[in-house]
């Protein structure tokens, strides 16, 4: 990733949770109503290659908070985004690469992680 695809993500997320929107994580089997989004580094330099940390606060059914964290974000490739470009959209489909030490050495140490995100307050997510 580069400083611009830095900044157009944390763009595009901080918009959707200012919509109040609905998020699913299948591999944390994460879902619910999105409350914060946080960034480390906040401030973005032109020379950063990665987000450190990048962190969801989510409300589930109950009312409860589950704090959804990833470490070391290195990249994200969108899969669907509906209602146009990243300043209108409601819906929004990515994957995110994220750095994992652990795997084995003949793979990629990248692991990517599903991100469904829509502004819809029906449980109806981009496809």
């Amino acid at each position: 990733m580069n400083y611009t695809e830095i900044e157009k993500l944390k763009y595009t997320l901080a918009n959707l949770v200012r919509q109040g929107c609905m998020i699913r994580i299948p591999n944390s089997g994460a879902e619910g109503k999105v409350v914060g989004v946080g960034f480390k580094p906040y401030w973005t330099n032109p020379i950063d290659s990665k987000i450190d940390k990048l962190e969801f606060n989510i409300m589930d059914a109950y009312g409860r908070i589950m704090p959804i964290k990833f470490n070391y974000v290195t990249g994200y490739d969108i899969l669907s985004q509906g209602g146009g470009n990243s300043e209108k959209t409601n819906c929004i489909s990515l994957d995110i690469s994220v750095y994992s030490p652990n795997k084995t050495r003949n793979t990629d140490f990248n692991e990517k992680i599903r991100i469904d995100i829509t502004s819809e307050p029906a449980k109806k997510y981009c496809q």
